[in-house]
Formats: structure tokens, C-alpha cells, sequence
């Protein structure tokens, strides 16, 4: 029954990913740079495309995932960035490195992209930041 169990989980997973559209694109970038300072503000670019000959400009919802040292430190939910999206790119900034550097460590973050009607649109590729 835990094997049945397994498939299914693993099946409903592999259907999520399907249904995201193969021609779009969903590129995730550290700004400044992946190493940030004490006291230094940073952000995220992210760039949606779509390769479709009609784009649309649908609402998006920008959610991040991610690691802190290896270890999850975002609920598996995931974390929601506050403004929607549309086709194009985006600098999401609103990030800092305290000055008393209490968050340093190695991070991972990549961002799944939801439609409007809440299913998975794209995936991005993952990013490493290194706060000091």
C-alpha cells in the first residue's frame, strides 16, 4: 500500500509539471550580485516569456522556493511575491542583508509562476545567493 502510495504522489507531481506550458519561459537572476554584503540591499530579475504566435497578457502569481543552508526555509507552500505580473520583465527588489548579518548564509531560490485561474505556468531556473 506505501508503494501505491508513492506512485500516486509521484504521478499527481508529474502531472503538475506537465500541465505547464513547455513554451513558456521563466528566467530567475540575482541583482546586484550573487554575493550580498552586510547592510546590502538586493533583488530578483525574472523575466516571463511565452513563444506562442498570440501572446496574452494573462495575470501571474510569483511564488519563490528555496533553501537556506540545504534546509527548506520557506513553507511548502512556498512564499508569494506582493504584486501580480504579466509577460515581461521584472525587478523584484524589497531584500536586504541586516546589518547584523543574523540571516548570513547560502540561500537557493527559484520561482514557480501560477495563471490566473491559479495552475503552474513555468518554472524558473534556480539562483544562489550567498548573504555574508
Amino acid at each position: 500500500m506505501k508503494k501505491l502510495g508513492s506512485i500516486l504522489a509521484g504521478a499527481v507531481l508529474i502531472s503538475a509539471f506537465a500541465a505547464i506550458d513547455a513554451r513558456a519561459d521563466c528566467t530567475l537572476a540575482v541583482a546586484p550580485s550573487p554575493f550580498i554584503s552586510r547592510g546590502q540591499a538586493f533583488g530578483y530579475s525574472l523575466d516571463i516569456s511565452d513563444f506562442s504566435p498570440v501572446p496574452a497578457k494573462p495575470q501571474f502569481t510569483i511564488v519563490f522556493f528555496g533553501t537556506k543552508d540545504g534546509v527548506r526555509d520557506i513553507p511548502l507552500q512556498g512564499e508569494t511575491f506582493p504584486a501580480p505580473a504579466a509577460f515581461g520583465h521584472y525587478n523584484l527588489t524589497g531584500y536586504q542583508n541586516p546589518p547584523s548579518g543574523g540571516l548570513s548564509g547560502n540561500y537557493t531560490r527559484y520561482v514557480l509562476i501560477y495563471d490566473k485561474d491559479g495552475f503552474p505556468f513555468c518554472i524558473s531556473n534556480t539562483v544562489t545567493v550567498t548573504l555574508q
